[in-house]
């Protein structure tokens, strides 16, 4: 699911330029809510979706016999191009405010 890891990477750049630095995915997801969620700088159904895309990863990575089809993967592109859409806007914005 290339929709999962264009959502973690978008977040974890996200988390890096505000020196926010987490070691595993699970940090990642914490930070994500913790420092942009829970502050409304993104809406709630942003850390409900990374959330979902978190526990699919879980349970296509660590149970027997799961597997992820076409179709279902193909309803969460729209949400993740959105997603990941508003995080390089949230990052170009900062980077551009914090130039030196």
């Amino acid at each position: 699911m290339t929709e999962r890891y264009a959502c973690y990477y978008a977040v974890s750049a996200l988390l890096i330029a505000n020196g926010i630095i987490t070691k595993s995915h699970d940090g990642v997801k914490q930070m994500f809510g913790l420092h942009f969620i829970r502050t409304c700088i993104f809406p709630s159904s942003y850390g409900k979706y990374y959330s979902n895309l978190f526990e699919a990863r879980q349970t296509g990575d660590y149970e027997d016999l799961y597997n992820h089809d076409e179709m279902s993967t193909a309803k969460l592109y729209p949400k993740a191009k959105e997603l990941v859409a508003a995080v390089k806007e949230k990052v170009d914005e900062w980077l551009a405010e914090n130039k030196a």
